[in-house]
């Protein structure tokens, strides 16, 4: 169910898996986990992630895959969890990445329409 409309290559300082939850880092255009609700969560890795100090590219729009850290329902708005999975937002400060798409539940890999906000 994937329709990514925007990828964007950035730099990863620190290796990130595939299906990931991304935010800036340091540098200039350097991006790193998302790891906290309060991170400005900017896309979701492809399925091939990145390695030390590699290219990473990230799905900014559209509608793509991510990891799942909990259950999700169709519908809910989603933010990270400390490992970078989609999780279900439970406060109104939460950053979010977007939609769910679909029901799914730890360990699955889901459609979300990233919303970022």
């Amino acid at each position: 169910m994937r329709s990514e409309t925007l990828i964007k290559t950035f730099n990863a300082p620190a290796a990130v898996a595939g299906y990931r939850l991304i935010t800036f880092a340091t540098g200039v255009n350097d991006v790193e986990l998302a790891d906290a609700v309060s991170d400005p969560i900017i896309g979701v890795t492809t399925s091939i992630g990145s390695q030390d100090n590699g290219r990473c590219d990230v799905v900014v729009a559209g509608i793509t895959e991510a990891a799942i850290g909990g259950t999700v329902t169709r519908g809910e708005v989603l933010t990270t969890d400390a490992s970078g999975r989609a999780v279900t937002s439970a406060a109104g400060t939460d950053r979010v990445v977007g939609i769910a798409m679909a029901d799914a539940v730890a360990g699955d890999i889901a459609a979300i329409l990233i919303a970022q906000g």
